[in-house]
């Protein structure tokens, strides 16, 4: 939403939300801009990324890798 307009709508409902909050934002994919876009609403954001680590040639299966970092 962030990258199809509605940036506008979401800092207007963000200035009547309260200082302290939780924010919660979910993306299969995190292009630069809206990233930093993210970051510039959140306080100390924190990203979790979930990835399929590379799969054995054949026979094997994909483990899911998660990792944690502070943005």
């Amino acid at each position: 939403m962030l990258d199809m307009g509605f940036l506008p709508d979401i800092r207007r409902i963000l200035g009547k939300l309260p200082r302290r909050r939780q924010t919660l934002l979910f993306s299969a994919t995190m292009p630069t801009e809206i990233a930093s876009l993210a970051r510039e609403m959140m306080h100390d954001p924190l990203t979790i990324r979930v990835e399929r680590k590379s799969s054995p040639a054949a026979g094997g299966s994909a483990t899911p890798s998660i990792r944690c970092r502070a943005s």
